[in-house]
Protein backbone atom coordinates (compact mmCIF):
# COMPACT_ATOMS: atom_id res chain seq x y z
CA UNK A 1 0.00 0.00 0.00
CA UNK A 2 2.86 2.40 1.10
CA UNK A 3 4.03 1.84 -2.43
CA UNK A 4 0.74 2.85 -4.66
CA UNK A 5 0.59 5.67 -1.97
CA UNK A 6 4.24 7.08 -3.07
CA UNK A 7 2.98 6.86 -6.69
CA UNK A 8 -0.20 8.34 -6.15
CA UNK A 9 1.89 11.18 -4.65
CA UNK A 10 4.08 11.13 -6.94
CA UNK A 11 1.78 11.33 -9.60
CA UNK A 12 0.35 14.17 -7.99
CA UNK A 13 3.70 16.14 -7.92
CA UNK A 14 4.12 16.02 -4.16
CA UNK A 15 7.37 13.74 -4.73
CA UNK A 16 8.66 15.57 -7.43
CA UNK A 17 12.85 16.84 -7.16
CA UNK A 18 13.98 19.48 -8.94
CA UNK A 19 16.40 18.27 -11.84
CA UNK A 20 18.88 20.64 -13.20
CA UNK A 21 19.78 20.97 -16.54
CA UNK A 22 23.47 19.70 -18.00
CA UNK A 23 25.44 22.86 -17.67
CA UNK A 24 26.82 24.03 -21.20
CA UNK A 25 30.16 23.06 -21.32
CA UNK A 26 32.50 25.61 -22.96
CA UNK A 27 36.17 25.87 -21.78
CA UNK A 28 35.27 28.33 -18.65
CA UNK A 29 32.94 25.85 -17.41
CA UNK A 30 35.60 22.98 -17.98
CA UNK A 31 37.97 25.01 -15.72
CA UNK A 32 35.26 25.21 -12.94
CA UNK A 33 34.07 21.63 -13.06
CA UNK A 34 37.82 20.70 -12.84
CA UNK A 35 37.46 18.95 -16.43
CA UNK A 36 40.26 19.52 -18.80
CA UNK A 37 40.10 20.12 -22.58
CA UNK A 38 41.93 17.46 -24.35
CA UNK A 39 45.53 19.06 -25.05
CA UNK A 40 46.35 20.02 -28.66
CA UNK A 41 49.78 19.55 -29.92
CA UNK A 42 51.37 22.63 -31.41
CA UNK A 43 51.90 21.75 -35.09
CA UNK A 44 53.33 23.70 -38.53
CA UNK A 45 50.04 23.07 -40.17
CA UNK A 46 47.91 24.95 -36.77
CA UNK A 47 50.60 27.52 -36.26
CA UNK A 48 49.73 28.63 -40.09
CA UNK A 49 46.14 28.20 -39.26
CA UNK A 50 46.60 30.77 -35.89
CA UNK A 51 48.97 33.35 -37.72
CA UNK A 52 46.63 32.99 -40.72
CA UNK A 53 43.52 33.83 -38.89
CA UNK A 54 45.30 36.92 -37.45
CA UNK A 55 46.29 38.36 -40.67
CA UNK A 56 42.39 38.25 -41.43
CA UNK A 57 40.85 39.16 -38.35
CA UNK A 58 43.76 40.77 -36.16
CA UNK A 59 41.64 39.24 -33.22
CA UNK A 60 44.48 37.01 -31.16
CA UNK A 61 41.49 35.00 -29.63
CA UNK A 62 39.96 34.34 -32.44
CA UNK A 63 42.96 33.10 -33.90
CA UNK A 64 43.43 30.54 -30.65
CA UNK A 65 39.87 29.75 -31.37
CA UNK A 66 40.53 28.93 -34.79
CA UNK A 67 43.89 27.04 -34.53
CA UNK A 68 42.37 24.99 -31.27
CA UNK A 69 46.13 25.85 -29.29
CA UNK A 70 46.13 27.47 -26.07
CA UNK A 71 45.87 30.84 -25.17
CA UNK A 72 49.49 29.90 -22.54
CA UNK A 73 50.80 27.85 -25.92
CA UNK A 74 50.60 30.70 -27.91
CA UNK A 75 51.90 33.84 -25.86
CA UNK A 76 54.55 31.22 -24.41
CA UNK A 77 55.60 30.44 -28.15
CA UNK A 78 55.67 34.09 -28.72
CA UNK A 79 57.77 35.28 -25.74
CA UNK A 80 60.58 32.31 -26.47
CA UNK A 81 60.32 31.98 -30.34
CA UNK A 82 62.04 35.34 -32.11
CA UNK A 83 60.76 33.74 -35.71
CA UNK A 84 56.88 33.29 -34.37
CA UNK A 85 56.84 36.68 -32.60
CA UNK A 86 57.87 38.47 -36.27
CA UNK A 87 55.58 36.44 -38.24
CA UNK A 88 52.84 37.31 -35.32
CA UNK A 89 53.91 41.36 -35.50
CA UNK A 90 53.47 40.41 -39.30
CA UNK A 91 50.28 39.21 -39.67
CA UNK A 92 48.86 41.78 -36.97
CA UNK A 93 49.84 44.38 -39.10
CA UNK A 94 48.22 42.92 -42.27
CA UNK A 95 44.95 42.41 -40.06
CA UNK A 96 45.11 45.97 -38.80
CA UNK A 97 45.71 47.20 -42.29
CA UNK A 98 42.84 45.18 -43.65
CA UNK A 99 40.63 46.27 -40.72
CA UNK A 100 41.48 49.99 -41.63
CA UNK A 101 40.91 49.56 -45.25
CA UNK A 102 37.40 47.84 -44.52
CA UNK A 103 36.63 51.12 -42.11
CA UNK A 104 38.02 53.74 -44.70
CA UNK A 105 35.82 52.38 -47.13
CA UNK A 106 32.52 52.49 -44.87
CA UNK A 107 33.79 56.20 -43.81
CA UNK A 108 34.08 57.52 -47.75
CA UNK A 109 31.26 55.05 -49.57
CA UNK A 110 29.05 54.84 -46.31
CA UNK A 111 27.02 51.80 -45.56
CA UNK A 112 23.76 51.36 -47.13
CA UNK A 113 20.42 50.99 -44.33
CA UNK A 114 17.02 49.45 -45.00
CA UNK A 115 14.22 52.61 -44.32
CA UNK A 116 11.14 51.31 -42.75
CA UNK A 117 7.71 52.92 -42.45
CA UNK A 118 4.78 51.59 -40.93
CA UNK A 119 6.56 48.11 -40.72
CA UNK A 120 7.21 48.09 -44.54
CA UNK A 121 10.63 48.72 -45.76
CA UNK A 122 10.08 51.68 -48.76
CA UNK A 123 13.47 52.15 -49.34
CA UNK A 124 17.28 52.63 -48.40
CA UNK A 125 19.32 54.86 -47.93
CA UNK A 126 23.08 55.30 -47.59
CA UNK A 127 24.36 56.63 -43.67
CA UNK A 128 28.03 58.55 -43.19
CA UNK A 129 29.42 57.80 -39.91
CA UNK A 130 31.51 61.17 -38.95
CA UNK A 131 32.52 59.58 -35.87
CA UNK A 132 34.30 56.60 -37.80
CA UNK A 133 35.86 59.46 -40.59
CA UNK A 134 37.56 61.81 -37.62
CA UNK A 135 38.66 58.69 -35.65
CA UNK A 136 40.31 57.68 -39.26
CA UNK A 137 42.09 61.26 -39.56
CA UNK A 138 42.86 61.40 -35.67
CA UNK A 139 45.11 58.20 -36.33
CA UNK A 140 46.47 59.36 -39.43
CA UNK A 141 47.07 63.19 -38.42
CA UNK A 142 50.60 63.19 -38.72
CA UNK A 143 50.08 61.95 -41.98
CA UNK A 144 47.69 64.32 -43.20
CA UNK A 145 49.69 67.18 -41.79
CA UNK A 146 52.66 66.69 -43.27
CA UNK A 147 54.94 65.63 -40.34
CA UNK A 148 54.51 61.86 -41.18
CA UNK A 149 55.60 61.05 -44.69
CA UNK A 150 52.61 59.42 -46.56
CA UNK A 151 52.82 55.97 -47.66
CA UNK A 152 55.40 55.58 -50.01
CA UNK A 153 53.78 53.58 -52.90
CA UNK A 154 51.73 56.54 -53.98
CA UNK A 155 52.61 59.85 -54.78
CA UNK A 156 51.69 62.63 -52.70
CA UNK A 157 49.72 63.92 -55.72
CA UNK A 158 47.87 60.85 -56.88
CA UNK A 159 46.77 61.45 -52.93
CA UNK A 160 45.69 64.31 -52.49
CA UNK A 161 43.73 64.22 -56.20
CA UNK A 162 41.90 60.76 -55.21
CA UNK A 163 40.79 62.48 -52.22
CA UNK A 164 39.56 65.67 -53.73
CA UNK A 165 37.84 63.71 -56.21
CA UNK A 166 36.37 61.37 -53.07
CA UNK A 167 35.28 64.26 -51.37
CA UNK A 168 33.39 65.60 -54.30
CA UNK A 169 31.47 62.78 -54.73
CA UNK A 170 30.47 62.56 -50.77
CA UNK A 171 29.32 66.28 -51.46
CA UNK A 172 27.60 65.29 -54.66
CA UNK A 173 25.93 62.35 -52.65
CA UNK A 174 25.10 65.05 -49.35
CA UNK A 175 23.24 67.08 -52.05
CA UNK A 176 25.93 69.74 -52.76
CA UNK A 177 26.88 70.46 -56.32
CA UNK A 178 30.53 68.85 -55.61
Amino acid sequence: MADAEAGLLEAAGAGRRRVRAAPVRTARTKRRTGRRAKPVRWSAKREEIFLATLGETANVAASIRASGLSETNVYRRRRKSDEFRARWATALREGYARLEAMLLDRALNGVEKVVWHGGKQVGTMIEYSDRLALALLAAHRGTVLGTTPAAPDMPAEELKARLAERFSQMNVAMGGEG
